[in-house]
């Protein structure tokens, strides 16, 4: 796995980029712009995970391969039950993200409040650890 090493200090930077995604994701979600909102979700979710790691372990996920990212999260403490849940909010975001991306089928309102509800529920899980 290809990571890149970053100054501890710096995840709080991450979790900055995290709550912007977040809030973008909520008003597009107000707007029924379920589209931006699941790729506003899905990246809020990227962003939460590398503020993570980059606190816990001073690296973060560099790879072209989004999956590392979870893989990276889940060695924080692959025995943690809330780490492991969290990263099940992660999983569930990134397996949609080509799809949703660069996919032909649009995102549906239920797409978008399933995606909201992940990307909400890990980025709490975050900050409340920074």
């Amino acid at each position: 796995m290809k990571t890149r090493s970053v100054e501890r200090f710096k995840a709080k930077d991450y979790l900055k980029r995290a709550e912007e995604l977040k809030n973008s994701l909520i008003k597009a979600f107000e707007s029924g712009d379920w589209n931006s909102s699941v790729i506003n979700a899905v990246h809020c979710a990227i962003s939460s995970a590398d503020a993570f790691c980059i606190f816990k372990k001073g690296i973060r996920n560099a790879s072209e391969n989004h999956q590392d990212s979870i893989v990276l999260f889940l060695s924080i403490d692959p025995n943690n039950e809330e780490i492991k849940k969290n990263a099940n909010h992660l999983s569930r975001l990134l397996s949609i993200k080509t799809d949703v991306e660069y996919g032909e089928k649009l995102a549906s309102e239920k797409d978008a409040e399933s995606a909201k509800k992940h990307a909400e529920r890990l980025f709490e899980f975050v900050k409340s650890k920074l």
